[in-house]
C-alpha cells in the first residue's frame, strides 16, 4: 500500500521546527547567529536545514563567504513561510481576543520624517490602549522599509511617496504640502506661501536620492539649476533641521518633518506655491497577509492621527 504521506505536498510536510529554523537563518544570514537566537547548536541547525533541503529536493541557501543567501527555491519558500508565520500570529491574536486578551507583538518601520510628531503621537495611543503589546519601532530609508515588509521583518511600514510594489498593499494615505523650512528670523518666514524661484535666492540644503522628497523637488528645481547655491545635500532629516536652525540655509520638507518638540519652535514651514509640491505619506503591509486584529486597530489609529495632523475631513485620508 502506498504511504499517504508520499502523496502530501512537500510544503505541508515541513514541521514547525523546520519553519522556525529556516526563518532564523534567512534573517540572520548565519548558521551560528541563527543557532544562538534559537538556543540550539549549529550542528543541530545544519542537520535540520539539510533535512529540509532533502525534503524539498533543492538547496535553499547558497553558502557564500559573506553569509547565507537564499537560492531561487529558497526565495519562493521564504514567501510561503513568512505568510504562514504571520497568519499563525493572526490566528493566535484572534483566539486571545475572544478571552479578552489584547497582547502580542507589533513591528513598525517608518521614515525619519515622521519621527518628530506623528510617530510619537501614534505610539502614545497604542501604548495607552494596549499596554500589554510588545512594540518594536525602527527608522529606515524607503528601500529598507520595502525590503523589511517583503521579508516579513516588520508588520507595518510608513513612508513618503513610495513607488508601487506588487508585494505591498497601501492601507492608508495622507497628503501633505511640501514647503520651505526656514528659521523664524529668515526673510521668508513671514510669508503665507513661497515660490521655488524665491527660494533660489538663498543658500539651499537639499535632499539626496535616498529620500523620496528628492523625486518631488528635482522637477521643480531643474529650471533654476544654474542659479542654485547648494551648501549641503543629505539624506538625514535631523541633520537638515539642525543645519537650518544653525542658519546654514533653507530646506524643503513636509510639515511633519519639522517637528513640534519643546524648544524646537525656531523653524517655520512655508508651503510652496506649486501644485506639484505635495507628498503622500503611505501606510503599507504585505499584500499576501491577513491583517491581525491588533494591526487592523493600529491602521485605524494611524488614519485618525493622519486626519488630526492634517486637520481635514475623512475623505482626505483613506
Amino acid at each position: 500500500m502506498n504511504d499517504p504521506l508520499s502523496r502530501t505536498p512537500r510544503m505541508m510536510r515541513l514541521h514547525a521546527r523546520g519553519i522556525s529554523y529556516f526563518n532564523a537563518v534567512r534573517e540572520c544570514r548565519s548558521i551560528r547567529e541563527a543557532a544562538r537566537r534559537l538556543n540550539v547548536t549549529p550542528s543541530a541547525l545544519t542537520r535540520q536545514l539539510a533535512q529540509m533541503e532533502a525534503e524539498i529536493g533543492a538547496p535553499l541557501f547558497d553558502r557564500l563567504p559573506d553569509g547565507m543567501v537564499l537560492t531561487e527555491v529558497g526565495t519562493i519558500m521564504a514567501r510561503h513561510i513568512v505568510t504562514v508565520m504571520q497568519d499563525a500570529a493572526r490566528t493566535e491574536e484572534q483566539i486571545n481576543a475572544l478571552s479578552g486578551r489584547h497582547d502580542g507583538r507589533l513591528r513598525i518601520m517608518a521614515v525619519e520624517g515622521i519621527a518628530g510628531q506623528l510617530l510619537p503621537a501614534l505610539l502614545e495611543r497604542i501604548i495607552s490602549a494596549y499596554p500589554a503589546v510588545e512594540l518594536h519601532v525602527e527608522v529606515g530609508a524607503p528601500k529598507t522599509i520595502v525590503s523589511a515588509l517583503q521579508d516579513g521583518r516588520v508588520d507595518l511600514g510608513i513612508a513618503f511617496s513610495l513607488a508601487l510594489y506588487p508585494e505591498l498593499r497601501r492601507v492608508a494615505v495622507g497628503h501633505f504640502p511640501v514647503g520651505a523650512v526656514v528659521r523664524a528670523d529668515h526673510p521668508l518666514a513671514h510669508l503665507r506661501t513661497v515660490t521655488v524661484e524665491e527660494c533660489t535666492a538663498y543658500r539651499l540644503i537639499l535632499p539626496t536620492r535616498t529620500l523620496s522628497l528628492y523625486r518631488v523637488m528635482e522637477p521643480m528645481l531643474r529650471p533654476w539649476q544654474d542659479r542654485l547655491n547648494v551648501v549641503l545635500q543629505t539624506g538625514s532629516i535631523e541633520l537638515t533641521n539642525r543645519m537650518v536652525r544653525a542658519g546654514a540655509g533653507l530646506a524643503f520638507q513636509s510639515p511633519l518633518a519639522v517637528g513640534a518638540q519643546p524648544g524646537q519652535d525656531s523653524l517655520r514651514h512655508v508651503p510652496l506655491r506649486d501644485t506639484r509640491a505635495v507628498t503622500d505619506l503611505g501606510v503599507y503591509v504585505r499584500e499576501s497577509r491577513w491583517l491581525p486584529p491588533l494591526l487592523e486597530t493600529v491602521i485605524e489609529e494611524l488614519r485618525l492621527e493622519l486626519r488630526r495632523v492634517q486637520g481635514v475631513s475623512d475623505e482626505r485620508v483613506v
